[in-house]
């Protein structure tokens, strides 16, 4: 997916001390507007409305979780802690085996192949839950003139759920994910070594460019079988090279809350929230994302950094509480009067 910035960026404030927040809170599931449709100030525009997937039941210890916080929206699927420290997800697992430009996206963006979770609610609502624990927005990811990372309050993430003996896990969500290994690797070779035929396994030889090329994950039987097959040095070093490139390494960035940004749709007027198009928790950079990794990450097609654990990563549909706990110096956070006012389904941009 090729990340761009849509022209005319227009922030807009709501009369609350809630200050960057959203024009509009959650609709009922019934009434999940369409991406393009969430976040207008103008008549609302005519889309078929998608039939919500059903929400599995939470097991009594993720309930638990759930009994001293206050929920936010009307589908309660974002608390706000009793502390007021720390945000509460109520999501599921959308795709346990699969390249990631997402942590979490919200259902209405169509994103599953490409997220970990799926969550119910509109992006702006944990926006706001995120400005009621005192946290402040940084700024969205830059690419043009040049490359600027996010910035923004880190966000430590936890990840809640019962394994298939029935006991309750919690984990970082960087333990579900992984460096990407399912892409090519390549060294510089000047010709195929004798004796070699290629294609061999998930080897070949790229004449051309004079490169040779290994995709995926080597195993060290694959590396064995594979420095047999031919004397050379050049080549043995590189088939070396593709076994230690190729190995599994746990994602180390930190996620940071940017706050995306809105936008004006120049034809309509229409004012859109950017993170309304799924982008709740990035682990690919976007400049519409409301949480998103600190450093550079591709959202390329086949080239992108992260993909998801095989083994760690749930069954689909799995329950999982994802806790948000920013970090650093904070605002004063709004009451609680203030976030349930500024999060009801009634609120409406002046």
């Amino acid at each position: 997916m090729t990340n761009r910035i849509l022209p005319l960026v227009i922030l807009f404030f709501l009369p609350s001390p809630l200050a960057r927040s959203m024009p509009q809170s959650d609709a009922t599931p019934a009434t999940i507007p369409t991406p393009d449709a969430i976040g207008s100030d103008t008549q609302e525009r005519q889309f078929p409305k998608p039939t919500p997937r059903p929400l599995k039941p939470l097991p009594r210890e993720l309930t638990d979780l759930l009994n001293t916080a206050t929920p936010l929206n009307a589908q309660k699927t974002v608390y706000l802690a009793e502390s007021r420290e720390s945000i509460l997800l109520h999501t599921q697992v959308a795709c346990n085996e699969c390249l990631l430009e997402m942590l979490c996206y919200n259902e209405t963006a169509e994103k599953g192949h490409e997220s970990l979770l799926w969550i119910r609610a509109q992006p702006k609502t944990i926006h706001m839950a995120l400005l009621a624990t005192g946290a402040k927005p940084g700024t969205p990811v830059t690419f043009s003139p040049k490359f600027l990372a996010p910035t923004g309050p880190v966000v430590d993430i936890y990840l809640h759920w019962m394994d298939t003996k029935g006991k309750l896990q919690r984990q970082k969500a960087q333990t579900w994910m992984r460096r990407n290994v399912s892409r090519y690797y390549s060294a510089s070779l000047e010709k195929p070594p004798e004796g070699v035929e290629f294609p061999h396994l998930e080897l070949r030889y790229d004449p051309y460019n004079k490169e040779i090329l290994w995709f995926g994950q080597m195993t060290d039987e694959q590396r064995a079988g594979l420095l047999k097959l031919s004397e050379s040095k050049n080549y043995k070093s590189a088939i070396q090279q593709f076994f230690k490139e190729s190995q599994p390494t746990p994602m180390d960035a930190e996620f940071v809350f940017t706050g995306s940004y809105h936008y004006t749709i120049e034809d309509t007027g229409q004012k859109v929230y950017a993170a309304d198009s799924g982008y709740v928790i990035c682990v690919a950079n976007f400049a519409g994302a409301l949480i998103d990794v600190k450093e550079a990450s591709s959202a390329d097609d086949g080239g992108q950094a992260y993909e998801a654990w095989p083994g760690r990563v749930p069954a689909q549909d799995t329950p999982v509480i994802v806790e948000l706990i920013p970090r650093g110096p904070k605002a004063k956070p709004a009451n609680q009067k203030e976030v349930l006012k500024a999060t009801s389904p009634k609120t409406t941009s002046p």
